[in-house]
């Protein structure tokens, strides 16, 4: 009997030193704690809320030094007739946006708007404003340059604002426990440019033009990225 007693309290003792040692018994369960004081949400897809306005059917005339002076002589039954260069122009028949190119990174310039609480609405303090370039992705001279900005947004620096006013109202769901922020940045659409450049001469008998004579150089296909504003927001719980 002494013996029994003995085994039943070594085995109740080695059963309590192992429900101790137990992870379970030692760590409560998180379960959806949060393992920080606060939490950030993935941010949201960007909205688009700004694009540059350009013009369509655009032309310019330019002078190429490497053609003014080159004269030549056309032999005809009326005699020798001497052409002489005049100018070229470029023109854009048509620009396009490449389709699925229309979130074209890095996003930049992200600006903090407003905070809006959960179940409430807020505006932003003082306007905030974005600004960007067209980026030419081909080295091309002044002209065409102009031209391609002018095309894409109405400057022939290819400049392009935004402001995020303040008589906008945003709003965060009661879903969100704590605050939702939100910001503005600017993002790019990647653009395909057509351009066709025509050389112009004028064909002289003696000092008077008898007919102006067009060449067509051909055509030829720029892409650009050109700037937007976007609007996008986070989510942060507590």
């Amino acid at each position: 009997m002494a013996l029994n007693r003995i085994l039943a309290i070594l085995a109740a003792s080695f059963a309590a030193l192992t429900l101790a040692a137990s992870p379970a018994a030692t760590a409560p369960n998180l379960g959806n704690a949060p393992v920080s004081n606060e939490q950030v949400a993935t941010p949201t897809v960007p909205v688009i809320v700004g694009k540059p306005q350009g013009q369509n059917n655009l032309a310019i005339a330019f002078v190429d030094q490497a053609l003014k002076g080159n004269d030549s002589t056309l032999l005809t039954p009326q005699g020798n007739l001497t052409e002489r260069y005049a100018y070229s122009t470029y023109s854009i028949p048509y620009k396009v946006i490449e389709e699925g190119n229309d979130i074209i990174g890095p996003r930049e310039q992200d600006s903090f708007l407003c905070s809006a609480p959960n179940g409430g609405t807020t505006t932003i303090v003082n306007p905030v404003e974005v600004r960007a370039n067209v980026q030419i992705q081909s080295n091309v001279g002044i002209e065409l340059r102009k031209l391609i900005n002018l095309v894409w947004t109405g400057q022939t620096n290819g400049s392009f604002k935004h402001t995020y006013s303040k008589a906008k109202v945003y709003s965060a769901p009661e879903s969100v426990h704590n605050h939702r922020d939100y910001y503005g940045a600017i993002q790019y659409d990647l653009g395909t440019t057509v351009v066709n450049r025509t050389d112009i001469y004028h064909v002289y008998s003696g000092d008077r033009i008898l007919y102006t004579a067009t060449y067509d150089r051909g055509q030829q296909r720029i892409n650009v990225k050109i700037p937007k504003a976007v609007e996008y927001a986070k989510d942060f719980y507590l």
